[in-house]
């Protein structure tokens, strides 16, 4: 039985969604999970995909709060979005109760909440 090796990791209980077309993904805290802390707390937080680097922990480029933790992320990008500020795409998460969350990428602005 062979084991394989870790290359990155960030120690989270999240929902992942990863970029269309560049090197990240986001991560939304996870509905119905306590971490270690006992923090009640829901955060989306960007990360860097940088296997060039030697350092395990993955680079946090941008987060932001959320008033519920998510059930589903997902990371979308349309063809027809031509400006800069939708140029990563949009962030959509589905949150506990029903409310749902949309982010720029580029910028973390709250789209609809």
């Amino acid at each position: 039985m062979s084991t394989s090796a870790c290359i990155k990791q960030i120690d989270r209980s999240a929902l992942v969604a990863f970029a269309p077309d560049a090197p990240f993904f986001a991560a939304g805290t996870m509905a119905g999970v306590v971490d270690l802390s006992f923090s009640s707390s829901a955060n989306l937080e960007v990360f860097k995909l940088d296997f060039g680097s030697d350092d395990r922990e993955l680079i946090l480029t941008g987060a932001i709060a959320s008033s519920e933790p998510f059930n589903r992320l997902s990371w979308g990008k349309s063809r027809a979005s031509g400006s800069e500020e939708f140029s990563l795409g949009l962030i959509a998460g589905g949150a506990v109760i029903g409310g749902f969350l949309i982010v720029s990428a580029i910028n973390e602005r709250v789209v609809i909440e």
